[in-house]
């Protein structure tokens, strides 16, 4: 059984709750977490809430190419707590897994260097390239795993899930190409 991670980086609606539910009717075994301050994201893709997961699903807004993440009150954020977007900058050297697969739902994630932060290590990374309607997300990140759950490789998936429409054809893959 593979196993999902989604990082639920808040106000997204259903999107994570409702990826989930259609992932595990594909068999997969889904966990959530939920981002409640931008340090929640560097522990998680960093490793040290050890979570066991295949894939990466991160449901987010996102804007100029990075992760939009809370904003707290000034006397809430830990001393020196990134404030302001995630994007290649802030991640480098952040991400702490290999060969997994990472897919991020947030408008324009996928149209700058973000991508690096997340290919090393033989990963690979999924992102829209520019703004995207969000139902869209949906559709294109459970149509992706309804065929990487039937044996087709993360390219071809990603390719067949793209050519739904217009707005799913904004999702870019980067990184390895592997299998599953």
């Amino acid at each position: 059984m593979k196993k999902v991670l989604i990082l639920d980086g808040g106000d997204v609606g259903t999107e994570s709750s409702a990826i989930r539910s259609a992932l595990e009717c594909f068999g997969y075994i889904v966990t959530v977490f939920y981002i409640g301050r931008p340090q929640d994201y560097f522990d998680a893709l960093g490793g040290k809430l050890n979570f066991d997961f295949d894939y990466l699903v991160i449901c987010c807004h996102g804007e100029d190419g990075k992760i939009i993440a809370p904003v707290l009150a000034d006397e809430v954020y830990l001393p020196d707590e990134c404030r302001g977007a995630l994007g290649f900058d802030e991640l480098c050297g952040a991400v702490a897994f290999n060969n997994k697969i990472t897919v991020c739902t947030g408008c324009t994630t996928g149209c700058t260097e973000l991508y690096r932060a997340f290919t090393e290590g033989g990963n690979s990374f999924v992102a829209p390239r520019d703004y995207i309607d969000g139902k869209s997300c949906f559709l294109f990140v459970v149509t992706m795993f309804y065929h990487l759950s039937n044996g087709v490789c993360l390219k071809e998936s990603c390719e067949l899930s793209s050519a739904i429409d217009s707005e799913t054809e904004l999702f870019g893959v980067y990184g390895v190409d592997r299998e599953n």
